[in-house]
């Protein structure tokens, strides 16, 4: 675990990474599980999952080269340094450790330095000696030596979870300034410099961004491209296919096509019901089964396309008029499928229109918004409730005081499912109506 931990730290694209794999594991174990409870298809929950790896397990990739190729690196580094007999650098910093005094600075009490260890026992347990001092201003700064860097990096990250540090700034490397969330808000600045730790605190940032300053130098521009201290990219894979256009534009090119294609394919077989029987019935009484549904107790209106060879289905699903003591209010929700019939493939394409109107006057004036869209839609609930006076349909009240409206899109479209799939016909929405030579991809 403090291996994994460690390299979530070393790697924060590696645990967002893991987190978006986990996250996403949940949302799809939660949402199969609804819908299969439901009985719907989990056909929608593929394509969906299958469009969000295409367009993220290139970039994941990506991340897990670069920290491979970094991980590498650094060891075949710290090889050639023990073979040569060099010492490794000091891991976690590319600083240097300086006298104490400096730490401490000019201002402070030699009176005042006292064993750190006894009080900070949690954070600096491993040190090999620790020192705190203060001065007249009731700054303090504390110091503490360490038998490796890594110890170091340890107690720093040991003092950050201790003080509890909000509004935190800089890096591992150049240190971490932050206000504590404990005592009096002071700021802090804790940064580890080779096997030893340096802290300062105060009552604003500027003074111990200012101590540190003047111990250890200037802290490097955090916008600036960062390496690991090791002074080894941590973005090298990534870095070299950027400089590599014509790599770079060819897998764009892949990664759209599959997008692309996904899209439309994917979505289209995630909606698409075979036919139930294999014998297919005539387009003509297809037709007439289709129409029949009017009759029923489905809240529909099914009549022929605007070129007489489709079909148009309707639910206008919410319809109502109210006024309450500011306002006079409209609503309407309305969705629609266009069949077209393929006779030869035995085939039913669907298009899907859906539209929402919304409208109010008033003293305040009049409100009006209204949206439409087209495309394909695997699945919607809605409930609707409006409270007012109800109005009919010839603008008088009702009595009524509110009105509910519920759509189940799925419940709805079922006796027309039903009937094209029981007839030996493909139930088949597509996004578009796409020409001849494009219909592969949209079916």
């Amino acid at each position: 675990m403090d291996r994994l931990l460690q390299t979530f730290r070393e790697y924060p694209a590696i645990a967002g990474i893991t987190a978006f794999l986990l996250i996403s594991l949940l949302l799809a174990l939660v949402l199969g599980g609804l819908m299969a409870k439901s009985g719907a298809s989990l056909k929608p929950l593929i394509f969906f999952f299958g469009f969000l790896a295409i367009v993220g397990v290139p970039q994941a990739t990506l991340h897990v080269l670069d920290a491979w190729a970094h991980r590498r690196a650094v060891v075949g580094q710290a090889a050639a340094q023990e073979a040569s007999g060099q010492p490794n650098p000091p891991a976690g910093s590319t600083l240097q450790p300086v006298a104490w005094d400096v730490v401490f600075g000019p201002q402070a009490d030699p009176a005042l330095i006292t064993d750190a260890k006894r009080g900070l026992d949690a954070i600096l347990s491993e040190a090999t000696e620790a020192k705190l001092s203060f001065n007249a201003s009731g700054e303090s700064a504390l110091a503490a030596r360490f038998a490796t860097a890594q110890a170091a990096a340890a107690a720093l990250n040991r003092y950050r979870a201790f003080f509890q540090f909000g509004t935190v700034s800089g890096s591992e490397v150049s240190g971490w300034t932050g206000q504590r969330y404990q005592g009096q808000g002071e700021w802090n600045h804790v940064v580890a410099a080779g096997n030893e730790l340096y802290a300062w605190t105060g009552p604003t940032r500027e003074r111990v961004v200012a101590h540190r300053f003047r111990a250890l130098g200037p802290m490097a521009d955090p916008t600036a491209p960062s390496e690991a201290p090791d002074g080894i990219s941590k973005r090298q894979v990534s870095t070299r296919l950027a400089k590599n256009l014509p790599v770079m534009l060819t897998f764009m090119g892949i990664n759209l096509v599959l997008a692309v294609g996904w899209f439309f394919k994917a979505s289209a077989w995630s909606a698409s019901v075979p036919p139930a029987t294999a014998s297919a019935v005539d387009l003509e009484t297809l037709r007439q089964r289709l129409l029949a549904v009017n009759q029923t107790d489905t809240p529909v209106e099914v009549k022929p396309g605007a070129d007489h060879k489709s079909l148009e289905v309707s639910w206008r699903y919410a319809d109502a008029r109210w006024f309450d003591l500011m306002r006079v209010h409209q609503m309407k929700r309305l969705h629609k499928l266009v069949l077209e019939f393929a006779e030869n493939d035995h085939k039913v394409r669907i298009r899907e229109y859906w539209s929402a109107f919304d409208a109010s006057a008033g003293a305040g004036g009049v409100r009006v918004a209204w949206k439409a869209s087209v495309g394909m839609m695997l699945f919607q609930v809605d409930h609707v409730r409006v409270v007012g006076v109800q109005m009919g349909p010839d603008g008088q009240p009702t009595g009524e005081l509110s009105q509910a409206y519920t759509f189940d899109l799925q419940r709805l479209k079922a006796p027309f499912v039903e009937a094209v799939t029981n007839a030996g016909w493909r139930w088949q929405p597509v996004m578009w109506t796409a020409p001849k030579p494009l219909r592969w991809l949209t079916e």
